[in-house]
């Protein structure tokens, strides 16, 4: 019986510049500013988004994030995110993306990092 191994992992040196990360950038920017994230919420197979600020609350206003890693496979990616808020302790989250007509939108924001497979054919981490 053959094993697979998942892990959640960093990319080292990786450039976060493709159009989900432009759009998790900006929508955890708008969460941290307390501005209304709305616009960055898609259908998402029908299931909108819960308020965010709730699922951040213990962040405190004015967090900072940076980016850990992120997989991507055709129209679905998650972006895991390490959050500092107001303790300045950095918490791992995970941001769940689907592209709708194109353009990218945040369908689900979780506590924690998500597992990101490496090493198996086509599911490296996409940085």
């Amino acid at each position: 019986m053959a094993a697979v191994v998942t892990i959640s992992c960093s990319v080292p040196g990786a450039d976060f510049d493709r159009p989900w990360h432009d759009t998790t950038r900006d929508y955890l920017h708008a969460v941290a500013a307390g501005r209304p994230a709305t616009a960055f919420h898609g259908a998402c197979d029908g299931a909108r988004e819960e308020d965010t600020r709730r699922v951040v609350a213990g962040e405190g206003a004015d967090f900072t994030f940076s980016f850990v890693g992120s997989t991507r496979e055709d129209d679905r990616a998650t972006v895991n995110v390490s959050i500092t808020g107001s303790d300045h302790s950095p918490s791992p989250y995970s941001v769940d993306l689907r592209r709708e007509h194109g353009k990218w939108f945040v369908c689900h924001l979780a506590t924690g990092n998500v597992a990101i497979d490496a090493g198996l054919p086509g599911d490296a981490p996409i940085g």
